[in-house]
């Protein structure tokens, strides 16, 4: 079996896990998540909805948009996510399709340490991952162009003056809670997908220290010249594990 097939494969497995763990109690009594559709495309990447997944590259894009926001507790939420008032930038994605899409490129759950509350002090650990984004920059020397950043420089750390400290972020795969309609997906349930204050609930989060204390803090960065609305392409990049096995 090809490494593309049997990444499709692995993608199948993962939506359809993800998908029963949220069913509602009994299952029959409301509808499955959709699946997203799996369209190959001619340069050997896969589609799965409208994340763009190179597995040769192990990177994947997607489109989504700058918020009009200002204190961030996220740096990225889902589309229509409830979590849009307090992050960075909105994802034209939900949060079971982002989630397989990252286990096309490798990375696993079972490496993670994932935080147990909120502003744990405890840093995350989990596969490492570089994360970059093409913005619309506006300033008064360049009125318009598009320029690929680390997600860094979108949060502005007004306790420093500076950007958040750029490094590896880690896939923690988010998480499992069960209420009242069955367990469901962290992630999908709060429309939140990459976090920085050490949260359950993200599938990415940051595992350097300084912004659990930073709440409030940590704006968004308009010195950069970002227009909120405008739209952005999320790339992220699996990095080779380290030799122990952690970011």
């Amino acid at each position: 079996m090809s490494h593309l097939s049997l990444g499709v494969t692995v993608f199948v497995v993962a939506v359809a896990v993800v998908a029963d763990a949220q069913s509602p109690v009994p299952a029959a009594s409301s509808p499955k998540p959709a699946r997203p559709a799996i369209e190959k495309l001619a340069d050997g990447a896969v589609r799965l909805g409208p994340i763009r997944v190179d597995t040769a590259k192990r990177e994947l894009s997607v489109a989504g948009s700058i918020n009009d926001v200002t204190i961030l507790e996220f740096v990225a939420n889902t589309k229509n996510g409830q979590k849009a008032y307090e992050s960075a930038i909105t994802i034209d994605t939900d949060a079971i399709t982002f989630n397989a899409a990252l286990l096309l490129l490798g990375l696993d759950p079972k490496r993670a340490v994932v935080p147990t509350r909120h502003f744990d002090p405890t840093p995350p650990q989990g596969d490492p991952i570089d994360i970059f984004v093409d913005v619309v920059i506006r300033t008064p020397l360049a009125p318009q162009s598009t320029r690929r950043v680390r997600v860094e420089e979108l949060l502005f750390d007004q306790r420093t003056g500076k950007t958040m400290p750029e490094g590896p972020w880690v896939y923690t795969g988010s998480g499992f809670v069960d209420d009242p309609n069955g367990r469901r997906y962290l992630a999908d349930l709060d429309g939140v997908l990459i976090g920085f204050v050490h949260s359950p609930a993200p599938v990415i989060e940051n595992p350097r220290a300084g912004a659990v204390d930073g709440y409030g803090s940590i704006v968004l960065n308009r010195t950069l010249g970002v227009v909120p609305g405008s739209p952005i392409t999320l790339t992220i990049k699996a990095l080779p594990r380290s030799p122990k096995g952690r970011h």
